[in-house]
């Protein structure tokens, strides 16, 4: 049998970029800050994120933050985590998430000096961002669908849209949506989305979209090559069964009412419906496609769960796994990924990873 000697590391770097609504510096600059790492833990979920590193700070290394040699070492700074191992060939890290330094703390006790940075993640620039103005699209004509909207709102906060799948309403449909003077970001995108089937997650200065069909393939398994620490595994009865949608077609002058059903889960529980009423809906197709798109998400939400692994330095939000452990009955159950929770003690020979799982 042959072994390979594969220990925890990460890898931190610390990045500024220097701007100015009249004049900015496009020069990027990076400070390492890896081999100072004691301890870190982040997790990243669909609409939050954090991140705490203590770096050691005994020789009073990290006294000064944003000055001299420490001068990128400020409020606003993007940190890079990259997660890795070091093996026999090399140390080796995959790129990983993206956080914004939010603020600091010094600790000092009983001979011992540690400097913590706290991150947050990309959801947290939406959620201090509020409109200042009004903002209205598609009052009387196609201008904005939902997805070039989403980028509209996205872009106010420097962050960019990529697309790994879509749907096609989300490029095809035009509401008559309005911002309010302040608005706050996060709620504008959480609207936006309850149109769609589509999601998104933030990584860094860049939004995923991810249309998640129940078809996709699984990228990677946990249960056999990839053990499980600990596994909990959820399933739960769907918020709603009925969705009812109800709109109205102007040029007929008639209302629109349309229902999309569960009959499984009405098997279950009886009368949990939600109801609907949106005048962009002026067709029975588009009342058909936001049942079905409520539906949907409803499906997924009522699965839920968690592994606990050895650290998967590749694993990202939003990817399918599949899962086998057959001690709660699961072979090859494909699982999306929702969350992802690490943790790096080294002083106590810790470096796991929780996954929050949902529906495929």
């Amino acid at each position: 049998m042959k072994l390979l000697t594969r220990s925890p590391i990460v890898e931190l770097l610390l990045r500024h970029y220097t701007s100015g609504v009249w004049r900015g510096n496009l020069a990027e600059s990076s400070l390492d800050i890896t081999a100072d790492v004691i301890s870190a833990k982040y997790e990243t979920l669909p609409k939050a994120g954090r991140l705490g590193i203590d770096l050691k700070n005994d020789d009073g290394r990290y006294q000064s933050p944003g000055e001299g040699n420490l001068a990128i070492l400020k409020i606003g700074s993007q940190i890079e985590f990259s997660p890795g191992y070091i093996t026999k060939q090399a140390s080796e890290v995959s790129p990983g998430p993206s956080f914004w330094l939010e603020g600091w703390e010094h600790t000092s006790s009983q001979g011992n000096s540690t400097l913590t940075l706290h991150g947050v993640y990309g959801w947290r620039l939406l959620e201090n961002w509020h409109a200042r103005h009004q903002f209205r699209w598609n009052k009387d004509s196609n201008e904005m669908s939902v997805k070039q909207i989403l980028q509209f709102v996205l872009a106010r906060v420097g962050l960019k849209l990529e697309v790994k799948s879509e749907s096609s309403t989300i490029n095809d449909f035009y509401p008559d949506f309005t911002i309010h003077p302040d608005d706050k970001g996060d709620l504008i995108i959480t609207r936006l989305l309850s149109f769609v089937t589509d999601i998104i997650f933030i990584d860094g200065v860049k939004a995923s979209l991810v249309n998640p069909q129940s078809s996709d393939s699984a990228v990677y398994s946990y249960g056999q090559s990839h053990i499980i620490l600990q596994g909990k595994y959820h399933l739960n009865d769907w918020q709603n069964q009925q969705i009812r949608v109800e709109g109205y077609d102007t040029g007929s002058e008639t209302p629109i009412i349309v229902d999309a059903f569960s009959w499984e889960q009405m098997e279950c529980f009886y009368d949990k419906v939600m109801q609907i009423t949106d005048r962009n809906i002026s067709t029975i197709a588009a009342g058909q496609a936001r049942g079905s798109a409520v539906l949907r998400k409803t499906q997924i939400e009522s699965v839920s769960g968690m592994i606990n692994i050895p650290v998967n330095c590749g694993q990202q939000l939003s990817d399918v796994i599949d899962i086998t452990d057959n001690r709660a009955g699961l072979s090859n159950a494909k699982r999306r990924v929702v969350g992802i929770l690490l943790s790096y003690r080294p002083d106590r020979g810790e470096y796991t990873q929780n996954l929050l799982l949902g529906g495929v």
